[in-house]
Parts: C-alpha cells; sequence; structure tokens
C-alpha cells in the first residue's frame, strides 16, 4: 500500500522570479491552496522591496509575463484580435500580385479613417480598464513609445488591410473570370519580397500595380514599354497569374 505525498513547497525559498513563474504554470483548480500560498509570499516579497527599486513599478514589472488569453479583458481580446488580423493583412498583401480597381480605392477613405479610430480607441480602452495589459505594455521603452504612436501605426495597419488585404479576400470569395489584360509599365526599386520589379500603370478601372521578375529578365528588358499579364478579374480586382512580353 502506498501513501501519496503532497507536502507543500516552501515558498518562501523563492525568489520572486521563481514565484511569478510558479503564478504562471499551476494549475489553479487543482492547487489551489499553493496558488494562494504563492501568490501571498510574492505579495510579501514585492513588498519589502527597497523605494530605489521600485520607481513607477518599473523594476518590480521587469520580469512581468504576458498574460494569458483567458486572463484578459474581453476588450483587450478584441483588441489584440484585430492587431493580429491586421499583422496577417501586411503578409498577404506583400505575398500576392494583386491590383485593386479604382472605384474601391476611390470610396475607401471613410473607411479608413473610421476603423482606425475604431481600432486606436479599443486599444487605448484595453490598456485603461485592464491592468495586467497596461503592465506588459509600459514595461520597457518600445511599449511606451507604442502608446504614443498608436495612431500612426494604425493608419498604416488599416490603410493596408482597406486598400489591400479585404479586396483580395472579397476577389477570393467572388465570381472571377481568367483574362489577359495589355498593361504600360516601367522599371521600379526593389523591395525584400520583390526585388526586380516591373511597376503597372493604371489601365481603365484597374489602378497601379506590381509584377515580379526574375533577375537576368528583368535586365533584359527596357525601362518602359508593354506587358500582356494573365489572371483573374472580379469586381473587386485582378489576381495576376502570369505574363508574357512582345
Amino acid at each position: 500500500m502506498s501513501i501519496a505525498i503532497t507536502e507543500q513547497p516552501n515558498y518562501a525559498a523563492y525568489s520572486i522570479e521563481e514565484l511569478e513563474d510558479v503564478l504562471e504554470n499551476i494549475d489553479k483548480q487543482a492547487f489551489p491552496e499553493r496558488y494562494q500560498a504563492a501568490k501571498n509570499e510574492l505579495a510579501d516579497k514585492r513588498a519589502t522591496l527597497p523605494p530605489e527599486n521600485d520607481m513607477d513599478g518599473a523594476h518590480q514589472d521587469k520580469h512581468f509575463t504576458r498574460p494569458k488569453w483567458s486572463e484578459l479583458h474581453p476588450i483587450t481580446r478584441i483588441n489584440n484580435g484585430a492587431f493580429l488580423v491586421l499583422i496577417g493583412a501586411l503578409i498577404v498583401s506583400a505575398l500576392t500580385n494583386f491590383i485593386v480597381i479604382n472605384a474601391w480605392l476611390n470610396n475607401s477613405t471613410w473607411a479608413i479613417v473610421l476603423f482606425t479610430f475604431v481600432y486606436c480607441a479599443f486599444y487605448y480602452l484595453s490598456i485603461s480598464i485592464d491592468k495586467r495589459q497596461a503592465q506588459f505594455a509600459m514595461k520597457d521603452w518600445r511599449g511606451k513609445v507604442t502608446i504614443f504612436t498608436m495612431p500612426f501605426l494604425g493608419l498604416i495597419f488599416t490603410w493596408n488591410f482597406i486598400d489591400r488585404a479585404l479586396p483580395y479576400t472579397l476577389h477570393l470569395a467572388s465570381g472571377k473570370q481568367e483574362t489577359e489584360l495589355k498593361f504600360a509599365y516601367e522599371k521600379g526599386s526593389g523591395s525584400k519580397h520583390c526585388r526586380h520589379s516591373l511597376l503597372l500603370k493604371e489601365s481603365g478601372t484597374l489602378s497601379d500595380g506590381r509584377l515580379c521578375l526574375n533577375q537576368s529578365e528583368h535586365q533584359r528588358l527596357p525601362n518602359k514599354g508593354w506587358v500582356y499579364v494573365k489572371g483573374y478579374e472580379s469586381g473587386f480586382g485582378f489576381d495576376i497569374e502570369g505574363y508574357r512580353f512582345r
């Protein structure tokens, strides 16, 4: 016959960092007494810190870990979810050769302004009512800078989402037809995802676009000319699949 030993850990011997790690990983449902004991011990140890190590809570929060999703306020969850969507939109825009229709771009300004305002409002609301999120955001200089630059960052993220990623998503979900269009082009500067690019000039209902080539083909072409581009066209834009020159 074996006897299970469930001896209470000696949390008094733990450091602040170790206690924070315990609280982050312990199963509160299975070990409620241990969780409360560790929490009380952490509070006692923080209370004994000298004043110079606790200016504005900076040192205290040096090892502050990111709150779990379940611990966040619903407003913070919405804000963080929107942030992930906007980051995904940046990746989609960088990896696709999609040309948006002019009619969409000409009428998107109001949506960009509105979406930027709503996103920034949720961001500032989350750090004002969610203390753990505010502590995490303020734990280093980058988080503090973000608080002041969020309207600008929100505008960039929103502009890309509304004018690039959203019409591309709607294009994929809508009816489209395979076609070939003729564009005037000129050589453009390279980027990380398109080192040898051609800038496609606005053509009828479509806005300016970009075509990525390999280095040898790019070097053989004149600085300006015409290119026939194959792809799928919808009411939201044109997705490039291939091309040919005269």
